[in-house]
């Protein structure tokens, strides 16, 4: 008879939500870690009076089932909001910081985006829907809103979120919400309008971008520490016995498991480990995993002209620097530089440029 205990492969966040998910459920978990601490990708390093972030740098608070599992963990008291003054947002528009208008009259007098471009913008809610089959971000939005909209406002916000070019991501899985405003309301201008009260039902709350004290890394830690998580047990294989599941790690065999839970990047999948091998190797090298790398770079309050009053800039791609954009960490929350002095992360590759990444 199979063993009632479940191990879940990676203490990535992903990972030690579902355990903890699992174990409120009553089920008997242990995650498997190859590293020394819990977090996968969400990374905070404090060192001389510097907090950085080598991850995820903020966590959008919008619906209660978030802010309820935040307070449900004991982490309530250690969350920050981001700075009122980090609400503005730049985009870099012939070699310029140009801020993102925040209102209609804003809209109207920007100079990110030209007079015929704003126009184009106009003409969406007479837009037909789209009738085709699977369709890109660059796609959708070349066609809804124009071509100036796709270089100077999507192209970046792209970079921003997924380090990518729209012309890779999928509508229907990357912005979902853009998808279902058109497939139900035909405009996304009507649908952001009529949908606002529904919104409101589904149990959104204000969105709010928040932090810890102590980094985003405090959330992973604070998740494991009610978990059974073994550290420095790099999961070497699955294999299925008559007994259960067991999983071999570099120096001891643990099981047997009812089921295993695999939350590992899709690059270090292997048969070894996802013995279904006509999908793991299919998925494997059919899905792109472009690399990015982080860079903090920390100046002198004086040695900077820029005020440096909001969340950060993003690039086009059309203006053809060698990064992404970067943010301004040390206005975005407090903490994060010693006195005196200011915190730049910036972000390099990406599926716009991975050899970059790399240098």
């Amino acid at each position: 008879m199979p063993s009632e205990k479940i191990a879940v492969i990676g203490a990535g966040i992903t990972g030690l939500t579902a355990a903890r998910q699992l174990q409120t459920l009553g089920k008997d978990v242990e995650v498997f870690e190859k590293n020394t601490e819990p977090g996968g990708s969400v990374r905070s390093v404090q060192q001389d009076g510097w907090l950085t972030e080598y991850g995820p740098n903020t966590l959008l608070l919008k619906d209660a089932a978030v802010r309820d599992f935040i307070r449900d963990i004991g982490l309530e008291k250690g969350r920050i909001i981001a700075n009122e003054s980090a609400s503005k947002r730049f985009i870099v528009r012939n070699g310029k910081l140009e801020a993102l208008p925040a209102s209609l009259k804003e809209a109207i007098t920007t100079n990110v985006f030209r007079t015929s471009g704003k126009l184009r913008v106009a003409l969406e809610p007479f837009i037909p829907r789209f009738k085709g089959g699977e369709e890109s971000v660059a796609s959708f939005v070349e066609r809804r809103l124009g071509r100036e909209i796709l270089d100077y406002g999507l192209n970046p916000f792209v970079a921003g979120i997924y380090a990518n070019r729209p012309e890779y991501l999928s509508l229907k899985h990357a912005f979902p919400a853009m998808f279902n405003l058109e497939k139900e309301y035909r405009s996304l201008i009507w649908g952001a309008i009529a949908g606002s009260r529904k919104r409101k039902q589904d149990g959104r709350i204000p969105r709010k971008l928040i932090s810890f004290k102590e980094g985003l890394q405090q959330l992973p830690e604070k998740i494991a520490e009610e978990l059974t998580v073994h550290y420095s047990a790099k999961a070497e294989s699955v294999q299925k016995k008559s007994e259960g599941w067991f999983i071999r790690t570099e120096s001891d065999e643990a099981g047997p498991f009812e089921s295993v839970i695999v939350n590992v990047p899709v690059y270090q999948w292997s048969n070894e480990l996802l013995p279904v091998r006509e999908y793991s190797e299919a998925i494997k090298e059919d899905v792109e995993y472009p690399p990015l790398s982080v860079l903090h770079l920390g100046f002198r309050k004086e040695d900077i002209r820029h005020p440096l009053d909001g969340f950060g800039f993003l690039v086009p791609e059309k203006e053809g620097r060698d990064i992404l954009g970067a943010l301004f960490s040390s206005t975005l929350f407090e903490g994060r530089a010693p006195a005196g002095h200011h915190l730049l992360t910036v972000f390099i590759g990406g599926g716009r440029e991975p050899e970059k990444a790399r240098l």
